[in-house]
């Protein structure tokens, strides 16, 4: 439980004074709330430089742990405001020359315990102030000790207001909500015509102040570490002073200067808001000052106060029309328009509790301390509650009544109870205010609903195992609740539409879980889990414990407070709490309870509320909605997106620590791109030969790789007790240096990573604070910084051997390196002396080339004949003449830009490069470090190299003697690559290198490089002898295909590249019959091919012809002889004379030959009987001869293989077949097909 508070003052005097006076009107000092311990210091004289008087008193505050938050002045009454825990304070007749012990007392009670302006009003004498727990602003009269009389200004859309500012002769406030996205708006004095006037590049803004003479609006951000000015309207943006590590708290601006101060670095300052610089610089030994006013009625110029004629009964505001009357909260403007009366019994915001026949209603206020139990209560005797659900915006709440077993609703104006529906049972009550539906629960085992608007009741689910503690998503119609039996229960999804249900926790994760919450505000689940109240993301991810809450029997979250109840008890405490802070008497036997907050229950579909606002990247709150931006390097797309163009060369690669963003600069016109990458990074470099990007993440104290569209993100070391400050990469190897620096010297060093086998090799230890590294492969040489109590830069061996300092003087911060590789010179920045200087490689020859003031230089990097470097006090890269030091017009400033630390060039493909060792590693089996003379072999952290100075202990080589490739010159370790070669007899199928990896296995796969050298098996129509081996050398025969013949009678012979000897597409022709015909000519369409069957017909009319067709045979020839197939009657008529002349001669032949025959007959019968026994013989064991080219193969086109009958065969080849009976059937088409 939160104590009650009475803060006593105790003077103590620092500095021994003589004038002392009550609440002086005219008093001018400088007031600072300070911490440890908690006290009013007041400087007695405005200082101006560190020259001025910083005479002081100190007034102690009681007790001494408490912290002053904000603080605020009246000077003209006398008076000073403070925030101090969760209540506003008074401290009249002030004096910054108080040397009375007194009391201040609470003006108003129930502000959050937590971060946020307060600011007064001069013109209307009100008084405002954030509230980052309650997400509001909100005012009151600064002296109205009312406490009920107070009004929320303004609470739509914000997350986490922290600063403010008023311009009361304007009527204006500036505010700061550091939410998700951090902006800064302006509004009138009464929260309307809000406007976001800065939203890019801001992190978390704790304090405002006004130039309301020029209308300039300065602020602190304590996460950029900036003090930051631009106009009222959001222009003329600029960052005046940015301090690494100093988290400014809070600032005044007052007659020309910044006062600031630093709770932190317990430092108080001046800035100079033109140059940003500093004016004076205190720091104190414990006191930690917090907050600063300057105290000066001159800086509230006298005003008429318009409010002051209008009898307002509650509330005046200056608003943009003028002034106006308003009600504190839970009240309503009369029509007088100066009155107020009370809306309801219950306040406008607060908690509503039951038990069976009673609710009652804990103000809002109540759950940051204002101790005040339940005043107000409505009784509903007639019924007994069940369980209930409120509906804000209508003053309205639903509840079952288990007595009658209806669904009721009761009006908190009117106090009338109506019943809406008969109902069997019901428990977990919920109210959709967008749907406009009611759900609970009936029975243990449905979930039905209630529409308001149509009257209707509908069963959503059945079936289901215990159900228990339903809760509603209103803006996405889903619903969550609780099932399964005691000790196995489980968190389910289901929707109104009657989604199947899912189980998104299971029991395995849950402890008996109860009292189940959608927070809408956070869009979180949370539920008790035994004595622990714990949330998860509505997918079920996510799980947190919050705070211990003994004995709780149902629990709720509200922004950012948690609150439960046990027995009479309510509690609340801050979400950042670990248990309980304040404790209230409640209802006797509560049952359940309802966060009633009509803010809470608006349709935020459309706005930043849900998704984003479907904005990719920056969501702003607009009238009527929201309005999607894009970072800096970003470009809005059509649907809402954000997206830019990724520079490809040419381009200086900055990462934005602050912001965590990864940048390209345009080297020809400045221009920014956003990389797709995210992390704080102080180092980044870029690999000119595979395109990627390397950075340290300090968070994680990683390094880690990615490409520049952030896709393929791998990890590549992780450090342990160090982070990595600074990478460079050695070309010859792509080894990747880095600086490792730890709280400690011992464990600060320069490592170097083998990328390939991600092996880590200690290259220098117990190094101070080591920051900028820069390599010179060629020569051998690394160069480094420490910081400490000798600042110096380095230059060792890049294996880490023959360490020296080659700077050691007159050097402040140097946090940038560079190497100019074209004249030898190592450049420098100085952040202290702002400097630029060079040196030879020696450290000889020392000059600076420039000085750029109150720069804080940083990184460095030379790119041709220019410089191009970052410092933290410039929001661009900077140009430079590497020669005389002129600036070159190139970038713009950005004030949108954080800290800008090291920076990286790619403009070409130029490498410095050791020849010793990007040559095969060097013949390395791990690390091969350039040296001056050439190389040295290095093993991993903890491993010894062996004695041939080449091999670590543990390396495994990769075979090398292998059947069908060598390799010439390669080191067989895992890591390297090699180039390999064919041996004979063989040829490469890959174009590509091999890589040994970790086993001693190659890869790829050494079977698939070099193949055996073969002749091609597949000839054009032809085959080759089942005999040929196709190796070069190799002397093969082949023979035709079916229907081919040969054109040369020449055996293949394979040649030594896999190609025969002659052209395969040659060997084998195609078998045609002839085309020409003796006096006759074939159809157009006849070919000649084999088994084509041609039509025939006679040139002359005078010939004569059979009505005959002829076929190709597979011998090439025509089945008929065409020589005869065209006779003229001529020739025919000729032919029959001469027979005649022929007959008469052989007629007396005949008869001298005729005795001759007779003799012969006897002799030609006993052959012929011989001969008939043997030729029978021979006819089994072979064909008929007759016309063999023609029908050896005519089986294969169709027909018989043999002929039974020789009878059907009449002539050999030359002559016709006459035969009507011909085997030759006429086909379908002119071709003569195969079966």
């Amino acid at each position: 439980m939160m104590p009650f508070v009475r803060i006593i003052l105790v003077v103590a005097n620092i500095i021994s004074l003589n004038h002392f006076c009550e609440g002086n009107q005219g008093d001018k000092g400088l007031l600072i709330g300070v911490w440890n311990p908690a006290s009013f210091l007041t400087y007695t004289t405005i200082p101006v430089n560190s020259k001025s008087s910083f005479n002081n008193v100190s007034m102690l505050i009681t007790p001494s742990s408490l912290r002053i938050t904000s603080i605020t002045s009246d000077p003209n009454n006398a008076v000073i405001f403070a925030a101090i825990l969760n209540k506003i304070y008074i401290y009249q007749n002030f004096s910054i020359w108080q040397n009375e012990s007194t009391s201040i007392l609470p003006i108003y009670e129930g502000r959050s315990s937590a971060l946020g302006q307060i600011v007064f009003d001069y013109v209307s004498s009100n008084l405002y102030w954030c509230d980052a727990l309650h997400y509001w602003i909100a005012m009151k009269p600064a002296y109205n000790r009312n406490n009920s009389i107070y009004k929320v200004v303004v609470h739509k859309d914000l997350k986490q207001p922290e600063g403010l500012a008023l311009d009361p002769e304007d009527r204006l406030m500036f505010f700061s909500d550091n939410g998700p996205t951090p902006r800064i708006e302006k509004a009138y004095l009464d929260g309307q015509d809000r406007e976001a006037i800065v939203y890019i590049g801001l992190s978390r803004v704790l304090s405002l102040s006004l130039d309301v003479l020029n209308d300039k609006l300065y602020w602190v951000d304590v996460d950029r570490h900036t003090i930051e000015v631009c106009n009222y309207d959001g222009s003329n943006r600029r960052v005046i002073k940015r301090i690494n590590r100093f988290q400014f708290t809070d600032l005044f601006y007052y007659q020309g200067l910044l006062h600031a101060v630093s709770a932190i670095s317990k430092t108080m300052l001046a800035i100079d808001p033109s140059s940003g610089s500093e004016l004076y610089n205190r720091v104190f030994s414990s006191a930690q000052p917090y907050t600063i006013n300057v105290y000066d009625a001159e800086t509230q110029r006298s005003y008429t106060d318009p409010c002051s004629s209008l009898s307002c009964q509650h509330i005046c505001i200056n608003t943009k029309s003028g002034a106006k009357c308003f009600c504190s909260e839970g009240y309503n403007l009369a029509a007088d328009l100066k009155s107020c009366t009370d809306k309801s019994w219950f306040f406008e915001r607060g908690f509503i509790v039951s038990n069976d026949t009673m609710f009652v209603m804990h103000e809002v206020n109540s759950i940051s301390g204002q101790e005040r139990d339940y005043n107000y209560y409505l009784e509903v005797s007639s019924a007994v509650i069940e369980t209930f659900a409120v509906d804000a915006n209508s003053d309205t709440i639903y509840f079952v009544d288990s007595k009658t077993n209806t669904l009721d609703k009761l009006d908190i104006i009117s106090q009338q109870i109506r019943t809406l529906v008969p109902i069997t049972t019901g428990k977990g009550l919920i109210f959709d205010w967008v749907a406009k539906l009611l759900g609970w629960i009936e029975g243990q085992s449905r979930i039905n609903a209630f529409s308001i608007n149509s009257g209707t009741t509908d069963g959503i689910y059945t079936n289901l195992q215990q159900v228990d503690s339903l809760t509603i998503d209103s803006h996405n119609g889903v619903l969550y609740w609780i099932s399964g039996i005691s000790g196995s229960r489980s968190i389910v999804r289901g929707t109104w539409t009657r989604e199947m249900p899912r189980v998104l926790i299971s029991a395995a994760n849950l402890n008996n879980p109860s009292s189940l919450q959608y927070d809408v505000m956070s869009h979180r689940l949370y539920w008790l889990d035994g004595s622990l109240i714990k949330s998860s993301a509505t997918n079920g991810s996510d799980i947190k414990s919050h705070v211990i809450a003994v004995g709780a029997t149902t629990a709720f979250a509200f922004k950012g407070f948690f609150g439960w109840i046990n027995g009479d008890k309510i509690y609340f405490t801050r979400q950042s709490a670990l248990t309980e802070e304040t404790e209230m008497n409640t209802l006797q036997n509560s049952k359940t309870v309802a966060v009633f907050d009509a803010s809470l229950q608006q349709d935020k579909r459309g706005t930043c509320h849900i998704l984003n606002g479907g904005c990719e990247d920056i969501c702003i709150p607009v009238t009527n909605g929201r309005r999607c931006e894009c970072d800096i390097g970003l470009q809005l797309q059509t649907d809402n997106t954000c997206d830019s163009d990724a520079l490809l060369t040419d381009f200086i690669l900055v990462p934005d620590f602050s912001h965590e963003r990864f940048l390209q600069i345009n080297l020809q016109n400045g221009s920014i791109v956003k990389l797709p990458i995210s992390a704080s990074a102080p180092g980044i470099v870029f690999d000119k030969v595979s395109k990627t990007l390397f950075y340290s993440d300090i968070q994680q104290k990683t390094i880690m790789s990615t490409t520049l569209h952030g896709k393929n993100s791998s990890l590549i070391y992780t450090i342990g007790v160090a982070f990595a400050s600074r990478l460079a990469i050695d070309y010859s190897t792509g080894n990747l240096y880095f600086t490792a620096v730890a709280t400690t010297e011992s464990q600060s060093f320069i490592g170097a990573i083998h990328r390939s086998l991600l092996l880590h090799k200690t290259v220098l230890s117990n190094l101070l604070s080591p920051r900028e590294i820069v390599l010179y492969p060629s020569k051998g040489f690394l160069f480094w910084v420490e910081f400490g109590n000798n600042t110096q830069i380095g230059r060792a061996h890049m294996d880490g051997t023959t360490k020296i300092y080659i700077a050691t003087a007159d050097l402040g911060w140097p946090n940038g390196l560079a190497i100019d590789f074209a004249l030898n010179r190592l450049y420098w920045t100085d952040g202290k002396t702002n400097r630029i200087e060079f040196s030879d490689l020696n450290g000889g020859n020392r000059q600076v080339l420039v000085t750029d003031t109150d720069a804080h230089l940083m990184s460095l990097g030379i790119y041709g004949q220019y410089l191009y470097y970052t410092a933290w006090n410039r929001q661009r890269v900077t140009k430079m003449d590497k020669t005389t030091g002129s600036k070159v017009s190139f970038m713009a400033n950005h004030p949108e830009l954080g800290r800008l630390d090291s920076l990286d060039i790619y403009a070409d493909d130029q490498i410095d490069a050791s020849l010793s060792c990007s040559n095969k590693n060097g013949l390395c089996s791990t690390f091969c470090f350039p040296t001056p003379s050439g190389r040295m072999c290095g093993c991993q952290d903890n491993v010894n190299l062996q004695s041939d100075r080449l091999t670590c202990d543990g390396v495994s080589q990769c075979p090398t003697d292998l059947p069908n490739l060598s390799f010439p010159n390669c080191a067989p370790y895992p890591g390297q690559t090699c180039d390999f070669e064919c041996k004979p007899g063989y040829r490469s199928t890959l174009n590509t290198t091999i890589a040994c990896i970790s086993g001693g296995i190659w890869t790829p796969n050494t079977q698939l490089l070099c193949e055996v050298i073969l002749c091609s098996l597949s000839l054009e129509n032809a085959v080759l002898s089942p005999s040929c081996s196709r190796r070069p050398g190799n002397t093969c025969s082949f023979s035709c295909a079916e229907g081919y013949i040969p054109l040369t009678s020449n055996n293949l012979v394979c040649g030594s590249d896999g190609t025969w000897n002659q052209n395969t597409n040659n060997l084998c022709s195609t078998i045609k019959c002839p085309l020409e015909i003796p006096f006759g000519n074939l159809s157009s369409s006849c070919r000649g091919g084999i088994g084509e069957r041609c039509s025939l017909n006679c040139k002359d009319d005078d010939k004569t012809t059979e009505d005959l067709y002829v076929v190709c045979l597979t011998s090439g020839v025509w089945d008929k002889d065409t020589s005869r197939l065209c006779t003229s009657r001529d020739q025919n008529e000729s032919n029959s004379s001469k027979d005649e002349t022929d007959n008469n001669v052989l007629i007396y032949v005949g008869v001298i030959a005729c005795s001759v025959t007779m003799i012969a007959i006897a002799v030609v019968v006993i052959l012929c009987l011989r001969k008939k026994r043997r030729s029978e013989r021979d006819a089994e064991k072979q064909t008929t001869k007759i016309d063999e080219n023609v029908y050896q193969t005519f089986g294969n086109e169709g027909f018989e293989d043999s002929f039974d009958d020789p009878s059907h065969v009449y002539s050999a080849i030359g002559n016709s077949v006459t035969n009507p009976d011909s085997i030759y059937e006429e086909p379908a088409n002119e071709t003569y097909l195969t079966a």
